[in-house]
């Protein structure tokens, strides 16, 4: 996902943008999708969320 956000720094630059705009887009789209990929196999750990979030715990 590092990589895709300094692709997009790219825009800054439009003629850098149209050599780097294929490029770009492709490391956008498999950054979010590993992401969620990681997500929804992974998931969230609840109890851990709500401990560092300070939320009260209740039993599902």
């Amino acid at each position: 996902m590092m990589l895709a956000g300094v692709g997009w720094l790219a825009a800054l630059s439009p003629s850098l943008l149209r050599h780097l705009s294929p490029g770009v887009e492709i490391l956008g789209f498999v950054a979010e999708l590993a992401l969620m990929l990681w997500l929804i196999i992974k998931g969230v750990n609840l109890q851990r969320w709500n401990q560092q979030s300070g939320l009260p715990q209740t039993p599902p």
